[in-house]
């Protein structure tokens, strides 16, 4: 299934050439002091890219050099795992925050409150949720967000409008935009054998958003114990997702989405190629989509509202292991992302939110692609994340392949979540 975390790294990832270009020192390993930092990041770091002007603009202003560890993003989340158990880990280290929780309650990452409030930080001076994730049961603050990525609706101007259809709102604004004007629009947009009216449930992020925005607290409760994707009106939200192509024929069947499984960007493609006229994705997608639509105009919406509305809000998070070597200078590198200087570099490549509110504004200079980019903005106002236990990956291996049967129509959503709600449980608790 291709995943919003896969689509995450995806986007980040760059061709292989040369580290030392990127980070203005040679490959891995250990460094002493006076060396400088290891920097652990998923695939190699491209000269010229936003990520190697942050790194480089750190090590000009701060004289400390950054060796970029670099592993492939396909294996990334296992190698971590097995340098931390190391007890000999880099400084610094790109993380998923899918995986924050788990770290942070195992002890492995140093708690930055001492230098947040050494260096007089303000939480005002960041958006909420990028500052207050990290922040765990016990008051440590245990990671950094550079920035975030919300999922929006990525849809095709020109389909509007041959299709006689209003735009969607180019506010955060549910006002003609619930669940059943966005599959009114989707049924317009459809023209059999041609173009799909949406693509969203392959979106994994889909299984948060259209099931909060339906009163829930979506795949899991609050806190991390109980499976409330099973309840009965997250189950409506999941079943809703499968009708927009088994019931409504507006959306790719699941086989077809699967039969383009081993390509990547297969659903960006159908959205670039005009086969699909909306779409559901992690915002990184802006950066392959201004680069392969050619013919049409594209934009940005909210995500439809129901109950409320609210939308997933992938963050880039770094963090330092506990037993780093170099915190200090670690800490230094991290702040830098949401410094002035660094925080500008990242934004540059217009597929992220800065974590930072001032620099978040170079979203909105003119000219920009698509027309209401800002609108990234305000969904980073409205950002929620997937509610995490430290045994995530165990309970998504449980529920997972239902999802295969409900969206083939082999079983209902409610049948489906239902008959494996125990086993998800017990993995929850740590007990699979």
């Amino acid at each position: 299934m291709f995943t919003r975390r896969s689509f995450l790294r995806t986007s980040a990832a760059v061709a292989a050439t040369g580290l030392a270009g990127a980070a203005g020192c040679g490959g891995g390993g250990s460094t002493s002091a006076d060396d400088g930092i290891t920097f652990l990041n998923w695939d190699p770091v491209e000269k010229g890219t936003p990520l190697a002007n942050a790194v480089r603009a750190f090590q000009k202003g701060s004289g400390v050099k950054v060796a970029i560890q670099p592993a492939p993003s396909s294996d990334y989340d296992t190698k971590l795992l097995t340098i931390m158990a190391s007890g000999s880990p880099p400084d610094a280290i790109r993380i998923n925050d899918d995986f924050v929780l788990g770290y942070s309650q195992q002890d492995q990452l140093l708690d930055l409150n001492p230098y947040i409030k050494r260096d007089g930080l303000k939480e005002s001076d960041y958006f909420e949720h990028p500052f207050t994730f990290p922040i765990q049961s016990d008051g440590r603050h245990t990671a950094w967000a550079s920035g975030t990525q919300p999922n929006m609706v990525f849809y095709n101007v020109d389909a509007f409008r041959e299709a006689g259809l209003p735009l969607p709102p180019t506010t955060w604004s549910d006002e003609n935009w619930q669940w059943e004007d966005f599959l009114a629009a989707a049924t317009k947009l459809t023209i059999p054998g041609k173009r799909w009216g949406v693509l969203v449930f392959d979106d994994t992020s889909s299984e948060t958003t259209f099931t909060v925005n339906n009163g829930t607290d979506g795949i899991y409760s609050k806190d991390g114990k109980r499976f409330t994707l099973a309840d009965p009106a997250s189950a409506e939200g999941i079943q809703w997702l499968a009708d927009l192509s088994l019931k409504h024929k507006v959306q790719p069947p699941w086989s077809t989405i699967q039969a383009g499984s081993g390509n990547p960007n297969y659903a960006l493609s159908l959205f670039a190629t005009g086969k699909v006229a909306m779409m559901t994705r992690n915002f990184g997608a802006a950066s392959y989509l201004r680069q392969n639509i050619k013919d049409f105009t594209w934009d940005l919406a909210p995500i439809p509202a129901r109950k409320s509305q609210q939308t997933i809000s992938t963050l880039i998070v770094w963090a330092i292991p506990a037993k780093a070597k170099h915190p200090d200078q670690a800490w230094k590198l991290l702040r830098s992302f949401t410094d002035p200087e660094g925080a500008q570099e990242l934004a540059e490549q217009q597929n992220l939110v800065p974590a930072s509110r001032q620099a978040a504004t170079l979203l909105e200079k003119a000219g920009a692609t698509p027309e209401h980019l800002p609108l990234v903005i305000a969904a980073t106002e409205h950002g929620v994340n997937e509610n995490f236990s430290p045994h995530i990956q165990q309970a998504r291996a449980i529920y997972r392949p239902q999802l295969d049967l409900i969206y083939t129509g082999q079983k209902s959503a409610a049948d489906a979540l239902g008959e494996v709600r125990d086993r998800v449980e017990q993995a929850l608790a740590g007990r699979r």
